[in-house]
């Protein structure tokens, strides 16, 4: 018997979370009137009648400008030669015991000028 009450019990607390609380919210707000209130902005906006400047449409269409395009390019290509020279200075070492290994040959103060470079972008 009390399983069969529990199982009632949460049937109800079921029914009263799912249907009749949202059903007292939408009736309630009807009566107040908070429904028939007049909204600031309406959800769907039509994009004809919108006004936006240059710059809010390039930003929308997620445009950037020519000069920032550029500084990106030199950031990247200055990125690549700083990787390429660490690249270069890496060679496998194979000994004839153990495992292979890669070296960096490479002083300590150009190991930390790269990393001081990188880390001030």
């Amino acid at each position: 018997m009390i399983g069969r009450f529990d199982y009632l019990e949460e049937l109800l607390r079921t029914m009263e979370r799912e249907q009749i609380r949202p059903t007292h919210d939408m009736l309630k707000s009807l009566f107040e009137g908070t429904a028939l209130k007049k909204k600031e902005q309406p959800l769907l906006v039509d994009k004809k009648n919108v006004r936006m400047t240059r710059e809010e449409w390039d930003m929308e269409e997620g445009k950037v400008s020519f000069e920032k395009y550029h500084d990106v390019i030199r950031a990247k290509s200055k990125d690549r030669r700083l990787f390429s020279k660490v690249l270069d200075s890496i060679t496998k070492v194979e000994p004839t015991f153990g495992k292979a290994y890669f070296k960096l040959e490479m002083d300590e103060t150009e190991l930390d000028g790269f990393r001081r470079e990188l880390d001030g972008k």
